[in-house]
């Protein structure tokens, strides 16, 4: 319930009368990955942001580099909104989560930081360069560097405690109170390390790479015949003609006259088989013969 109540209260003070006056510029945006809600105009350079927009860092730090001097660092992850007053002295941040870095020189002015639990103030004439966080806990941190040289005072907004950073100094506020501060490590704000973009290494498969086509055999050239082989081809023309043909001998045979001829006689003969001649008989018959 008392988180509700605070972001109300976070954006009531967001849109007072003293700050929202009117669309005046409060600086110039460098990112490449920030992203503008709100007015906005296009310099030369980067984006001139105006009062009443919101910047969200997105994965990388944003710079808004201020008209008044100084630089405030959005760290990724963070949406700011930015207010100024009329004359462009006075601003007011408000993040509900997230990490700025604040830096700059101011004179007879202040400045109003507010997140979900707490609202800080800081006051000129003087240097400041601080870190404060909305850590995920619901922690707030606040770092002061050493040459600032002006405190911040912290009021809490459900409450009436408040609290005073000294320059150089660290704390830790837990549950949204004062009271229960804490000497914090030396870095516990500031954005975080940018990440690099990891270089995703693939370990090549020992695959052999595809052979080449086998380059084209040049087609052999004809032989030229020696001049020992020489060969002759001539072309002869083949006239073949129906009409130059004989005719066959059948259709002569056809028309031949057989005709009688007293002269000769044609009459057959039988003639007597020849006389056999008597075998010669051997030695061997004539011995059987004296035995017979």
């Amino acid at each position: 319930m008392s988180r509700i109540m605070s972001k109300t209260a976070l954006i009531a003070l967001a849109c007072s009368p003293a700050l929202c006056h009117g669309q005046a510029a409060v600086g110039e945006l460098f990112s490449t990955m920030a992203h503008v809600r709100g007015s906005v105009q296009l310099a030369g350079s980067g984006t001139t942001v105006l009062s009443g927009s919101s910047i969200d860092a997105g994965e990388q730090p944003a710079r808004l580099a201020l008209n008044r001097g100084g630089n405030l660092v959005i760290c990724q992850g963070t949406s700011v909104s930015v207010n100024a007053s009329a004359t462009g002295n006075d601003l007011m941040f408000s993040f509900g989560s997230g990490t700025i870095e604040p830096s700059y020189t101011i004179g007879a002015s202040s400045d109003v930081i507010v997140t979900p639990d707490f609202r800080f103030v800081i006051t000129g004439p003087g240097d400041f360069d601080f870190d404060i966080g909305a850590l995920p806990h619901g922690e707030t941190c606040v770092r002061s560097r050493a040459r600032s040289t002006g405190g911040i005072i912290v009021n809490e907004q459900m409450g009436d405690g408040t609290y005073q950073v000294k320059p150089g100094a660290s704390v830790v506020f837990h549950n949204g109170r004062v009271a229960n501060a804490s000497a914090a490590s030396p870095s516990p704000c500031g954005c975080p390390p940018i990440k690099e973009p990891r270089l995703e290494t693939q370990v090549a498969q020992a695959v052999p790479a595809p052979s080449p086509p086998p380059a084209p055999v040049p087609a052999q050239p004809a032989p030229v015949p020696s001049k020992k082989e020489e060969h002759v081809v001539a072309d002869a023309p083949f006239v073949f003609s129906a009409d130059s043909i004989a005719p066959p001998p059948t259709s002569r045979v056809m028309h031949l006259h057989v005709e009688g001829n007293a002269f000769a006689n044609l009459h057959p003969s039988v003639q007597p088989p020849p006389a056999e001649k008597p075998k010669k008989k051997g030695f061997w018959h004539r011995l059987k013969q004296l035995f017979s």
